[in-house]
């Protein structure tokens, strides 16, 4: 009898193999082709961002067609109008199946604390329209910087909005973090989508982001798009296979550190991201650790379980006294503030913030270990830091206060969290048109109980 239930075991295998490859082909393995393009002569999809000394170096990044091998880049200081400074860049050209473009990066050294510049970059003879940036002042710890989770928008979208009420809440923002997801998939059009988003920002704010799995090309072992590494000058501190995608950054009071959760695809992979992350964290001085990644630890949404990243890294953020934890991934806001320390229970761990700015929508799961929920609702967050306190903000996409807490640390290093989050709202708890749709009566049934369970927990 045992024998026989075994043959069946084998027998059926293969087909259930068969069966879930069926549906799962397309979300796994498929690459939709990429449309042909052709990109313009005149520069474009200008970025700033840095791979040194944020407050005496600046990076940008540009493209342009192929016909052009030799970009400009012209620099003035706004206390010496007329004094310029000129440096070249060797086309870098990328080809995929749509097309080719040239990339085009320079990195600007020796730039003073505290100062306004004026850049233009050009390909060949043909000239970008004149930019500014300035640069923080090494006197002051306190700045400001923007918090995005996925963008993940159709062509034509809606996300760049949230992208202007974030800067007009912060104009002086020191720069502007995106957690992965910036694009639909790796096509030309969906990245020149999201620089249409970005617009002017892109090329006054500094941006600095961690990848996600939408940047990849899907496969048994996915790969970034070489596009990431061409738009995007980060530092090269990273772990080996991760050049530019796992890196921190050290701005004023803050060391930010990204990692690249969706490079985690086999356990080497995974114990060489953690053996960097321990490194990283061991010769940390700065005040402030915030990590960014694109998976969270803790899901927001229904049926969602990263447990291999918590057990991978939550016992170094708890040891090495991480401040916060930004994730994107799941289309729904959460925050959990009250997650035990693995190492002192009585001690403050971690925030962890989960976000997104996409018209994509998920549904959220009811955890416990949330203490704040949102669905139906795109978000952007503004964070202010200073020598003992990091205020969180988070903002819905017409403007309204959503959630707020505020992270204090004396000098000895002992962490207190100060929640200023408006009464939970049934409107954002409720199911997405699309679970409604798609779901039973039942299931919609223990929905709604859920949600009523975790609200009464958290009013």
């Amino acid at each position: 009898m045992k024998s026989t239930r075994k043959k069946l075991i084998w027998l059926a295998l293969p087909f259930l193999i068969a069966v879930i490859l069926w549906f799962k082909w397309g979300n796994w393995f498929f690459n939709p082709p990429e449309p042909a393009y052709i990109p313009t002569s005149t520069p474009s999809r200008i970025m700033l961002t840095w791979s040194g000394n944020p407050l005496n170096s600046r990076d940008v990044t540009w493209e342009g067609d192929t016909a052009t091998h030799l970009g400009i880049l012209q620099i003035t200081n706004s206390s010496f109008k007329g004094d310029t400074s000129i440096y070249q860049s060797r086309s870098k050209i990328i080809k995929t199946s749509g097309g080719a473009s040239a990339f085009f990066k320079v990195g600007i050294i020796n730039l003073k604390a505290g100062e306004t510049y004026h850049y233009r970059v050009a390909n060949g003879p043909y000239w970008s329209e004149w930019y500014y940036f300035r640069i923080g002042s090494s006197q002051d710890s306190t700045y400001s910087f923007i918090y995005l989770g996925d963008v993940q928008d159709s062509i034509n979208g809606t996300s760049g909005k949230l992208f202007t009420k974030a800067y007009e809440s912060r104009p002086n923002a020191a720069f502007m973090l995106f957690i992965g997801d910036m694009i639909e998939r790796p096509h030309d059009a969906y990245w020149g989508e999201f620089f249409r988003e970005g617009g002017a920002i892109f090329r006054t704010t500094p941006v600095i982001a961690s990848p996600g799995n939408h940047e990849y090309y899907k496969g048994l072992f996915q790969k970034l798009d070489e596009r990431w590494m061409a738009h995007f000058s980060f530092p090269q501190n990273g772990p080996p296979d991760f050049l530019g995608r796992a890196c921190f950054w050290d701005y004023q009071n803050t060391r930010i550190i990204s990692l690249d959760s969706n490079g985690i695809q086999t356990i080497p992979s995974a114990l060489e991201q953690r053996k960097w992350l321990k490194s990283v964290l061991e010769s940390t001085h700065q005040k402030w650790i915030i990590v960014i990644m694109h998976h969270p630890l803790y899901s927001t949404s229904r049926g969602r379980d990263y447990f291999y990243l918590r057990t991978l890294f939550k016992s170094l953020f708890d040891q090495y006294n991480v401040d916060l934890v930004l994730a994107g991934h799941d289309h729904a806001y959460g925050r959990a503030m009250h997650i035990p320390n693995s190492n002192l229970k009585n001690k403050q761990g971690a925030v962890y913030v989960v976000t997104h700015a996409s018209p994509k929508l998920y549904d959220i799961g009811f955890s416990v270990k949330m203490d704040k929920l949102a669905s139906n609702t795109q978000m952007y967050q503004l964070l202010d830091v200073s020598n003992d306190s990091i205020k969180f903000s988070a903002f819905t996409f017409d403007g309204s206060f959503f959630d707020g807490f505020t992270i204090h640390k004396d000098a000895t290093g002992k962490k207190t969290v100060t929640d200023q989050a408006p009464k939970n709202s049934s409107s954002f708890l409720r199911p997405t048109k699309g679970f409604i749709k798609g779901s039973s009566k039942k299931e919609i049934e223990k929905y709604n109980q859920e949600m009523e369970r975790w609200e009464k927990t958290r009013n």
